[in-house]
């Protein structure tokens, strides 16, 4: 019989959907609420302090509310403690959207001058002769104003969003899908998600690459995984697990660097490839029959990859052979294309980090031809998914600003979930979720029209 977990969840956050998935996935809860006081907030550290293993689940949504006492003086160090424990462990945090982006309601006004606070979980809203955060501060001390200290918890909150777990929410219902798909995926041992387009440069390799990576953890790292596929018409997304649900993010992050590391040297030098595997604890018999399997497993791969680019440029030249019938290819118009198809990687392309762009190139060719060459290319190498000025961009901030291999994936895929006509709207507003909090994340180094504009583009997307 399956022992039972602990889960902690930080406030109130559903209508029970995500009790349920607890409690299928045997899981113990202790609810603390935040609206409270230091003492309680002190108790929440020592449940976290005694976790030992980082085997507790914490799930919890910072209210406005929570927001503002959370910048109070006398939770400064309570605070800074429990933040310091909770990114450490596997954790989602909710986070009202308008919030994320700095916005409160405290401080909103009707075109009487009233100011009122509308109930993020009813929607009913509420109206106060005065100003509520006014007599708040008032209240609890505070001598800042409400301008400052609507500063300082918006600060605050950029804060916690580049060190935690966070999703923005609209409504209850998307804290019960995401919140019960991040129980399901940690029950299960989920490590990352690519999806993989069909018809996509180097797709066919990608199923080769990833089965070699898990035999590689089970033969060297003695960690078993497992894969699934599940299968549309536009594409393939594929899944890692951990079987033994022991692997964290940065645990497979490293692993994965250290396969195409080895697999680059079985490719280009074996020999230190040996010495590599040399000084790891592995009977020498296996040492032996792993270096002769990924060595030529590595150099037949590195061939199918090379064969597969060249095959690339040749059907983009018959392409544009057939388009521009009238001219000939001339020794520019081969060479731009020879430059715009990616080297091969084993460690960069094959995990499809972000979608294939052609770089800028400064040559004199005719811009009609132009427009076509770029057209084919971007056609021939990412398949039959085409993706629109916007995804662009989103793509290139993805493949910049994504801390690990993890999480590019994820966002990765939540952009192909969002385009696939197979993903059904509760995986649709998930995957919106994450890519919002992703905007949310990179706002200060990308500039707030650039992310205004992007997260205008998501909500059209998704008919908010």
């Amino acid at each position: 019989m399956e022992k039972y977990k602990s889960a902690l969840i930080l406030d109130k956050l559903d209508r029970g959907t995500i009790l349920t998935s607890l409690q299928t996935n045997n899981y113990y809860q202790t609810l603390k609420l935040l609206n409270t006081s230091v003492k309680n907030w002190e108790s929440i550290c020592h449940i976290l302090e005694s976790d030992s293993e980082n085997e507790i689940l914490i799930l919890g949504k910072f209210t406005e509310n929570a927001l503002f006492r959370m910048c109070l003086p006398e939770y400064k160090i309570v605070l800074s403690k429990m933040l310091n424990l909770l990114k450490n462990k596997k954790h989602l945090i909710f986070i009202y959207k308008s919030n994320l982006k700095g916005d409160f309601n405290y401080l909103q006004t009707t075109d009487d001058g009233k100011v009122y606070y509308t109930d993020e979980n009813t929607g009913n809203t509420f109206y106060y002769s005065d100003s509520k955060l006014k007599d708040w501060l008032r209240f609890n001390k505070v001598e800042q104003t409400e301008k400052e200290y609507t500063e300082t918890v918006t600060s605050f909150v950029k804060e916690i969003n580049n060190i935690l777990n966070i999703l923005p929410y609209e409504k209850l219902i998307d804290i019960e899908i995401a919140g019960q798909n991040f129980i399901d995926n940690i029950a299960e041992g989920l490590l990352f998600r690519i999806y993989v387009p069909n018809d996509r440069i180097w797709s066919s390799e990608f199923d080769k690459f990833i089965t070699l990576f898990r035999d590689y953890a089970s033969n060297v790292a003695n960690e078993q995984l497992k894969i699934t596929q599940n299968r549309t018409d536009s594409g393939t997304i594929c899944s890692l697990y951990s079987v033994n649900k022991d692997l964290s993010e940065n645990e497979i992050n490293k692993l994965y660097k250290e396969f195409t590391s080895f697999m680059d040297l079985c490719s280009s030098n074996p020999k230190e490839a040996e010495e590599l595997l040399s000084k790891l604890d592995i009977a020498e018999p296996k040492k032996q029959n792993i270096l002769k399997k990924y060595i030529k497993e590595s150099q037949r791969l590195l061939l199918d990859i090379k064969q597969e680019r060249e095959l690339k440029i040749i059907s983009i030249k018959h392409r544009l052979q057939n388009e521009l019938q009238e001219y000939e290819l001339s020794k520019d118009v081969i060479e731009y294309i020879q430059k715009s198809v990616p080297i091969p990687e084993f460690g960069r392309n094959l995990t499809f980090l972000g979608n294939q762009i052609v770089e800028n190139q400064t040559i004199m060719i005719n811009p009609q031809i132009i427009g076509k060459v770029e057209g084919i290319v971007i056609s021939e190498l990412n398949g039959n998914v085409t993706f629109s000025p916007e995804e662009q961009e989103l793509n290139k901030l993805i493949d910049k600003f994504s801390q690990n291999l993890s999480e590019a994936s994820e966002l990765q895929t939540s952009l192909y979930e969002l385009k696939d006509n197979a993903t059904s709207n509760e995986k649709k507003r998930t995957a919106s979720q994450k890519l919002f909090g992703f905007l949310s994340k990179v706002g200060d180094k990308v500039g707030d029209v650039g992310v205004a504009l992007l997260t205008k583009y998501l909500e059209q997307k998704m008919g908010i």
